[in-house]
């Protein structure tokens, strides 16, 4: 009966001397004999560790689970390597933690404490994949601290983004006011106004870049339709960038609905945009046989004053 060496990979977790759990990885020499059947060995034992990993089941994170008490487990996969950094700054701030990373790059990411309690998390790519599982873990032993800054700008803006509908609305002292509620950390008055700009910047973009590319909109619908709109731009001064001084659209579509179904009537109407560089809203509309208004043309101007209402109607 011939007998031939193979090699045996065996997982198991284990505690370093730090007391970190870490799964490691034994690979030992033992006969096997070729011709004996067994239910505990494949025959195939050569396969690489990503075809091994593929057969286990690993927890996988969800992003809604996160909560004061949530657990990170040995194991757990994240999607990405943003999503692990953005669960434990959550985590931390839910906690009351601060945590440092010591290494971050598109590999591996190793965190601790900056307390130096000995708390350390490590996660892992997998792979050739986005996945990064964890691989490392040692609890915090510190205390909790109110003023973590944990708590940053970016992090503050992105919640006040996913949980608040009118950021707009509130104030300076709502946002710290909502965050020390919901997450039992304080924050400044700084870094509660910043977070809000970024947060509305992402919500509604920045304005200045949505001005700069008006002459794109305007020769792309001009592309689709000449004569639906114009637009004027003041200039004092050759060397000054132009200034935006209104903008005038009737689509042809609402011209061709109004003639072949509206009523021979068009009311008009002003109102002001509440944003940061002002201006007014000029309106025409009509009313069609269901009784219900129809868009027929509109222009944003500076000021609402006669001249601006000529311009608009002529």
């Amino acid at each position: 009966m011939r007998m031939k060496k193979k090699n045996i990979s065996v997982k198991s977790r284990v505690e370093d001397s730090d007391g970190a759990f870490m799964i490691n990885e034994e690979v030992g020499h033992h006969e096997i004999n070729e011709d004996y059947d067994t239910n505990d060995l494949s025959s195939n034992v050569d396969s690489d560790e990503d075809v091994r990993d593929n057969k286990r089941h690993f927890s996988k994170y969800r992003a809604e689970d996160m909560t004061k008490g949530f657990k990170f487990r040995l194991g757990m996969e994240f999607k990405s390597l943003e999503e692990f950094k953005s669960a434990l700054q959550e985590h931390s701030v839910l906690n009351g933690k601060e945590v440092r990373f010591v290494k971050n790059d598109l590999k591996r990411v190793r965190a601790i404490c900056k307390k130096g309690c000995g708390f350390v998390i490590m996660a892992s790519k997998v792979g050739s994949s986005q996945t990064f599982r964890l691989k490392t873990l040692v609890g915090h032993k510190c205390g909790r601290a109110f003023g973590s800054k944990s708590a940053s700008v970016e992090w503050i803006a992105q919640v006040l983004v996913d949980r608040f509908v009118n950021v707009g609305g509130m104030t300076v002292i709502q946002i710290i006011d909502e965050i020390k509620k919901s997450y039992s950390v304080g924050i400044t008055h700084w870094k509660a106004g910043r977070a809000k700009k970024i947060a509305m910047d992402s919500l509604v973009g920045d304005g200045e870049r949505q001005y700069a590319r008006l002459y794109d909109y305007v020769a792309e619908l001009l592309r689709v339709k000449a004569g639906t709109l114009k637009i004027k731009a003041n200039q004092p001064q050759p060397t000054l960038q132009p200034r935006f001084g209104s903008l005038y659209m009737c689509l042809e579509g609402c011209k061709e609905g109004f003639l072949g179904s509206c009523r021979p009537f068009i009311g008009v109407d002003g109102c002001h945009l509440k944003t940061s560089y002002g201006g007014q809203l000029l309106i025409a509309v009509g009313r069609y046989p269901n009784d219900q208004y129809f868009p027929l043309a509109f222009a944003v101007v500076e000021t609402e004053c006669k001249d601006t209402w000529m311009w608009f109607l002529t």
